[in-house]
């Protein structure tokens, strides 16, 4: 999933979407009731913050705590760096993991 980043959306118990900038404090709660299913599935978020600043990075970092995900923070002219190194090390992982199967 790509995202701009704001917890700025969830839907709501009745099924509706709810949409609201800035961020209020039930969508920030859904999204980390999110996470916290995605850490109970093993799911690993990596994130990528781009200018992310202020409550923005204290969400991600908040995120990244609960997940044991990574956060990168970085800018739009380093991130290609960033995702090519993240691809291939899991790359390497998923290589050396299927040669112990073997």
């Amino acid at each position: 999933m790509i995202t701009d980043g704001e917890p700025t959306a969830h839907i709501t118990p009745d099924g509706h979407p709810f949409f609201n900038y800035p961020p209020v404090r039930e969508t920030v709660e859904a999204t980390l009731r999110e996470v916290l299913r995605c850490t109970k599935d093993q799911i690993r978020i990596n994130t990528f913050g781009l200018g992310a600043d202020g409550s923005l990075r204290a969400f991600i970092e908040q995120m990244t705590q609960i997940n044991r995900g990574r956060a990168f923070f970085t800018t739009p002219e380093n991130l290609g760096d960033y995702v090519l190194v993240d691809f291939m090390e899991g790359k390497r992982t998923l290589a050396r993991n299927a040669r112990r199967a073997s």
